[in-house]
C-alpha cells in the first residue's frame, strides 16, 4: 500500500489537501507574529479544512470536480475562518428556523 493510498483511507484526498496547504501558506503571508508552531498548525488547518469542507461547498453548490481545486485552495487559505463561516451558515440558520417555529 502506498501513502496516498494509506491517506485516501483515511479519507484525506491528496490533491484537495495539498490544495489546503497552499492556501495555508499563502495564509502566512499576512501572519507574521505566529511562532513556528502556529504557522505550522496553521498549515495544517488549512489542508484539513480544505479536504474535508472543500465538498460540502462543491455538493452545495454544484460545482464541477475541476472547480473544486480552486475551492480547496480558497477554504485552505482562509482556514479556521472558513470553519466559522460554514458553521454559521449552517449551523445558526438551522436554529433560527427551529427557534422561528416556536412563535
Amino acid at each position: 500500500m502506498g501513502i496516498i493510498s494509506f491517506l485516501e483511507t483515511l479519507g484525506i484526498k491528496t490533491i484537495l489537501f495539498i490544495a489546503g496547504v497552499g492556501g495555508g501558506l499563502a495564509n502566512l503571508m499576512n501572519e507574521s507574529k505566529l511562532t513556528y508552531w502556529q504557522k505550522f498548525i496553521t498549515v495544517l488547518v488549512g489542508g484539513f479544512s480544505a479536504n474535508y469542507l472543500t465538498p460540502i461547498v462543491g455538493g452545495v453548490m454544484n460545482l464541477k470536480d475541476d472547480t473544486l481545486y480552486g475551492i480547496a485552495f480558497l477554504v485552505g487559505f482562509g482556514g479556521l475562518k472558513s470553519i466559522e463561516i460554514l458553521f454559521n451558515r449552517f449551523i445558526n440558520t438551522k436554529k433560527e428556523d427551529e427557534n422561528n417555529k416556536e412563535f
